[in-house]
């Protein structure tokens, strides 16, 4: 009985124990991840009709690193400029994409505003055939799909990782961070190996070369960075410097550590929608520009579209003094 339930998770022991004696420690992989392999996740890719849209995947296999954040900020920033959206939560647990887009549209009724969106949805059935069926569903002819991965490895992890024409892995500045992408000698600072992810985006995009599907933009982020960390920032912007060069990718500036950002959420907007809504608080102008500058070091090829004064629509209907209330917490926020 034990040796079949050792068989069927792929059990390998090490180590002191009564079936090997050199050690203690034991290593499980279930067979359930045996054939996801990149040549059979890009395989499966090839065999299903080509997406159109141009896919933008946020993804890293460590949490709390901003990727919602930055994915809800970029979803729209697109939508500002007049691009049609389509965004897709794939944390199932969390939705923190999903929330912030839905506070967006209780905030747009409440206050009888038009605010630029995107069609957006959960993926609650974590398979390829559901994902391409929710992005045609929303909007096969979108300009852009965004998706937002859960920060760990998965059949569909991998699936959007190799279906990203711009890949965006956003990243604390930290050594721990950074092992993910690759391991730097400490002593040289030479990078010597893969991290995990690395390894991973590394394997897949060799793998689309090969089936000619073109080359990901792999784009790293550094996001939440604070001015008091000057001289550690220093020591982190050179070793990535140097991983950059070693397994291709860029690199981008993200968001600084604001409350103004995260306050924000709850009402899901960004700095690019205050000046839309009649008697707000001017929008922080260097809150804005840290916006602008993510969407240029992605190299997305958007047009900043021509603004215009913020657009009625059927507002809730609630109380005026409930409305006051609304904007009077939205204002204290910022």
């Amino acid at each position: 009985m034990i040796d079949r339930a050792k068989q069927a998770w792929g059990i390998v022991l090490t180590g002191n124990s009564p079936d090997n004696r050199g050690g203690a420690r034991s290593t499980i992989a279930p067979r359930a991840f045996e054939d996801e392999v990149p040549r059979n996740i890009v395989t499966e890719i090839v065999s299903r009709p080509r997406l159109h849209p141009h896919i933008i995947t946020f993804a890293n296999e460590k949490g709390g690193v901003g990727k919602s954040t930055l994915a809800f900020h970029v979803t729209v920033a697109l939508a500002h400029a007049g691009r049609k959206v389509v965004a897709i939560d794939l944390d199932r647990r969390q939705r923190t994409l999903e929330r912030g887009l839905t506070y967006r549209g209780g905030t747009a009724s409440n206050l009888g505003i038009a605010l630029p969106c995107a069609q957006y949805a959960v993926l609650d059935q974590p398979s390829t055939a559901s994902l391409y069926q929710t992005i045609n569903r929303l909007g096969g002819d979108a300009d852009f799909v965004v998706l937002d991965a859960a920060g760990a490895d998965s059949p569909i992890f991998r699936r959007v990782v190799a279906l990203a024409d711009t890949l965006i892995t956003p990243i604390n500045a930290s050594f721990l961070d950074l092992e993910l992408l690759g391991r730097l000698n400490p002593v040289s600072g030479i990078p010597e190996s893969a991290g995990c992810f690395g390894q991973t985006v590394s394997d897949l995009r060799r793998e689309k070369l090969a089936h000619q599907l073109g080359r990901t933009d792999w784009v790293v982020v550094k996001n939440r960075v604070r001015s008091a960390e000057k001289r550690h920032i220093g020591r982190v912007d050179q070793a990535l410097e140097r991983l950059s060069v070693a397994h291709d990718f860029r690199i981008g500036q993200g968001l600084s550590e604001r409350v103004a950002f995260r306050e924000l959420f709850q009402f899901g907007l960004t700095h690019l929608d205050l000046d839309l809504i009649p008697g707000m608080t001017q929008p922080q102008a260097s809150s804005r520009s840290e916006i602008a500058a993510l969407i240029a070091d992605l190299g997305l090829q958007v047009e900043p579209r021509v603004r215009a004064s913020a657009a009625q629509r059927p507002a809730a209907r609630v109380l005026k003094q409930t409305r006051e209330n609304f904007r009077a917490a939205l204002n204290a926020s910022i």
